[in-house]
């Protein structure tokens, strides 16, 4: 059977040069006069249109899918799938989840008419009820809508309603995430979405050879420094933070590191070559004394590419590396030796750690992807001598038979203790 354009695409994703880039723009205009078959579909030529336009292979290639990106909430496959695609955090589709309660403020304040309580939550319609006292005769939603002014929605009356309650802002947040009301948010001009982030910070670098898998070495990446670390104004922090918080909405999640950031503390890391880094401090109030959080956005020329979360405790860096999964399959491994950079020349980390959970520690998905051996390869090592021994097992029985697979079990067995990386130290 002839290849779709659609996997004809997929096949020359992590091709570039002039011939690729040719074959990709015919592609890519095949892909935009057609309506695909199913909500996959749309989402596949989705996620490839953000690869490619956070590693385009010359100007064409970024003009024709910034193009793409921009109507892409027109096109007629993705209304006829709208339903399906929820929680895609594709441009005209809805974003259904829980949110804590300082991005559930957050929202109520941008987009207060897109917000509104999901109806079928019945955990948080019956908490509600108790709130306001509704009694037998009325449920919380139909309670809430007789006290609701006109033009405000549930979700955004309650919002306020808790805020005006008694007490200090970590009491109210108890209570609100106590119920853990679903949120719906209905998409409009300027809502968040995947497809439309960006924050551009330097001049666009070209893809024109393949990416950089092999493996850098650490201890000397390290101290390459970043082109430029700068602060940035209050007004750009504020939008940089709301890029952040919108990366977490539009993968139903949440992170208390954006969620509470502190728009004065912004920093920018120009790492060169389309790579650049957003860190941002917590609040006051939410810094502790022994570890400080921070939380980092990663750009690929202007794109959101994935997600750091640092806690800071003297000069240890522990770090939870995240990439986002439209850009796996990339240079991960060179991406992480520059947020190590960007965490030694910009916080002043000279020793890093890895958490169980990063390394498969209840997170199956850690384990499928054997994230604790690509740690390992790139010199991070467990200081426990039952993870050592396990580790120097392991290796024998790969040494004995090469090509030989780790499996999940030993893999869950490794990630119960945590990881070190000293560049200062022989390993």
């Amino acid at each position: 059977m002839p290849t779709s354009p659609l996997c004809a695409l997929e096949n020359l994703r992590t091709a570039f040069g002039p011939q690729p880039a040719q074959e990709k723009l015919a592609l890519l205009g095949l892909l935009a006069r057609s309506r695909l078959r199913n909500a996959r579909e749309v989402e596949r030529l989705h996620e490839l249109l953000l690869f490619m336009r956070a590693y385009p292979d010359d100007g064409r290639i970024l003009a024709r899918t910034r193009a793409l990106l921009a109507r892409f909430a027109r096109r007629a496959d993705v209304r006829a799938h709208r339903d399906a695609l929820e929680n895609s955090g594709i441009a005209g589709t809805t974003i259904r989840y829980p949110f804590f309660w300082p991005t559930a403020r957050w929202l109520a304040a941008r987009w207060p008419q897109q917000l509104s309580f999901d109806r079928g939550d019945r955990d948080a319609e019956r908490a509600i009820a108790a709130f306001l006292g509704a009694g037998r005769r009325l449920s919380g939603f139909a309670a809430l809508d007789r006290l609701r002014p006109g033009g405000q929605t549930d979700a955004v009356h309650f919002i306020r309603l808790v805020e005006a309650m008694p007490g200090d802002d970590p009491a109210k947040e108890r209570f609100y995430d106590a119920i853990e009301p679903v949120i719906e948010l209905r998409p409009a001009p300027g809502s968040p979405s995947r497809t439309l982030a960006g924050h551009r910070i330097g001049p666009v670098a070209w893809q024109r050879a393949p990416l950089d898998r092999t493996r850098p070495d650490l201890a000397l990446e390290i101290r390459r420094a970043p082109r430029r670390i700068r602060r940035t104004s209050l007004r750009t922090g504020r939008q940089l933070l709301d890029l952040a918080r919108g990366a977490m909405v539009t993968r139903s999640r949440d992170l208390d590191a954006f969620a509470y950031g502190d728009p004065r503390s912004v920093r920018i890391v120009d790492d060169g070559a389309g790579l650049a880094f957003v860190l941002s401090d917590v609040v006051p109030e939410r810094r502790a004394l022994v570890e400080s959080p921070l939380g980092v956005l990663t750009l690929k020329n202007a794109i959101p590419v994935g997600y750091l979360d640092i806690g800071l405790s003297g000069r240890h860096a522990e770090i939870a590396f995240n990439t986002f999964p439209a850009f796996r399959n990339g240079d991960a491994a060179r991406t992480l030796a520059r947020v190590l950079a960007m965490a030694w020349h910009a916080l002043g980390a000279r020793t890093f750690g890895v958490a169980p959970y990063q390394l498969g520690n209840g997170n199956p998905e850690a384990i499928a992807s054997g994230a604790w051996w690509f740690y390992y390869k790139l010199g991070f090592r467990p200081r426990d001598a039952a993870a050592r021994a396990i580790a120097r097992r392991e290796l024998a029985r790969q040494r004995a038979a090469p090509g030989r697979r780790t499996s999940q079990a030993t893999l869950a067995r490794l990630a119960r203790w945590p990881m070190y990386f000293d560049p200062r130290s022989k390993r």
